[in-house]
């Protein structure tokens, strides 16, 4: 697989700082499971406050309703090629691995 996917993960952090580790596990995992698997992608941390009044309001859109139903706690939230993939918690990387190779995959056809 030599894809190049996009990965967007939107953070609540700017709202709440407390939430600035699971941010920080959640890239790392993201980048061990990518290495695993042998696929580049573009992994970007947006703060929710810089997608909501930037240009990646789309970002906003697509998890407020699930925001009104869970609150915080559907950060961090997974974007892969602008499509929501996962929200909330920190899965393990072998999760990660699965999800980014099906993804992966898609891309490829």
């Amino acid at each position: 697989m030599n894809n190049k996917m996009k990965i967007t993960v939107l953070s609540l952090a700017c709202c709440n700082p407390a939430l600035a580790v699971y941010d920080q596990q959640y890239i790392s995992r993201i980048k061990e499971a990518l290495r695993r698997i042998g696929v580049e992608a573009q992994v970007d941390l947006v703060p929710a406050v810089d997608a909501f009044f930037g240009f990646k309001a789309s970002y906003i859109r697509k998890i407020l309703p699930l925001f009104k139903k869970y609150g915080p706690a559907v950060a961090p939230t997974l974007f892969i090629n602008e499509e929501l993939v996962l929200y909330g918690g920190v899965p393990s990387v072998e999760k990660f691995v699965e999800i980014l190779a099906k993804n992966a995959k898609k891309s490829d056809s």
